[in-house]
């Protein structure tokens, strides 16, 4: 009777790892069979474009304007090199996690990846996976150290709490009491972010006595996040009077929930990025600040230091990306030209 079982654990084992296996080749051959048909050159008296090199961008939200920004960049890039870039995380209505979209780039062949890792053992191995076949990983935005990850391109904690840390003291006033910054499970590396930003405005805030806390948001769905800021609005004894957020969702939902529950001059927003919401609030002084990174910067180096790695056979563990800070002072540079001359 044991033996029937081990068998029948055996069999089951199989079978999983068998259905696991064909649905990577399928997702494979079907991505294969769609470049194809959308690369086919039916004028015959053309020549088709060829390209050395292949690389991947994984993205963890494809709607975001933070990651559209950093793909055209590093697309442009990557056809100033002679190579292709691809994007992985626009597949409607199907759930593969990071991990799963790096061992798809890894089945695929390709020449390089660039990620943004979450922290999970998950994606650390896949990053191995990809590393052992040849397939060299830059990480971007977020960095994960203990992975095998041939470069990081971003901001260092350091840097990122400084800027942030300098930004909550401008939001300051005689009558603030408490201060919260919004985290996201999906957003590794922004605890270390915290306590640098924690440290510098407690620094800055000489005896004054503000609270300042952290709230971490389930990156489960955008619904959830959404929820929960709303419900902080609403609670008067858990409003803060400046709240900081650290990308570009909570952002958003943060500005739709003062906005709505009527708090807008009492409630100090902290944005991130430069979308045209976030901008237009900066104009109309809605909301004080935006920080964002660049992402001109982060397309542009990412691809660079995988052309850097097959000229030079090594590349810098590190590439240093700016930062952006956008206030009513300064916002015109960033708006879109014809929103710009709009409003002259």
């Amino acid at each position: 009777m044991e033996r029937k079982k081990k068998t029948k654990r055996k069999t089951i084992y199989l079978i999983l790892a068998g259905l696991a296996a064909v649905i990577v080749l399928t997702v494979f051959g079907w991505r294969m069979y769609t470049r194809m048909l959308g690369g086919r050159d039916w004028n015959l008296e053309e020549e088709p474009e060829t390209y050395e090199r292949y690389y991947v961008l994984i993205t963890d939200d494809s709607s975001s304007v933070m990651w559209q920004d950093i793909y055209e960049s590093a697309k442009e890039t990557a056809k100033e090199n002679g190579a292709y870039l691809e994007t992985l995380g626009e597949w409607p209505g199907e759930e593969y996690s990071v991990a799963d979209y790096i061992r798809i780039a890894t089945a695929e062949k390709a020449d390089g990846i660039i990620v943004k890792p979450d922290g999970s053992v998950a994606v650390r191995s896949a990053i191995e996976e990809a590393e052992q076949a040849g397939i060299p990983v830059i990480t971007v935005l977020e960095d994960d150290t203990d992975s095998s990850r041939r470069s990081f391109v971003g901001v260092n904690s350091y840097q990122l709490g400084n800027t942030y840390g300098e930004q909550i003291l401008r939001c300051v006033t005689p009558e603030t009491s408490r201060v919260m910054v919004l985290l996201n499970r999906k957003d590794a590396g922004k605890d270390l972010v915290f306590k640098q930003l924690r440290s510098d405005t407690q620094e800055g805030l000489g005896g004054m006595e503000v609270e300042i806390t952290s709230m971490t948001l389930d990156s489960g769905s955008p619904f959830d996040a959404e929820e929960a800021i709303r419900d902080l609005f609403h609670d008067s004894q858990a409003r803060p009077d400046v709240l900081v957020c650290m990308n570009e969702t909570d952002s958003e939902c943060a500005y739709f929930a003062m906005v709505d529950y009527n708090q807008v001059g009492t409630v100090q927003i902290i944005g991130y990025y430069q979308s045209e919401l976030m901008l237009n609030a900066v104009e109309k002084g809605i909301i004080p600040v935006v920080i964002s990174i660049d992402t001109d910067q982060v397309g542009r180096y990412a691809v660079e230091a995988l052309e850097e790695f097959y000229q030079m056979g090594h590349v810098s563990s590190y590439y240093s990306v700016g930062l952006n800070v956008v206030t009513k002072e300064n916002v015109q540079e960033f708006l879109p030209k014809q929103d710009a001359e709009d409003t002259e």
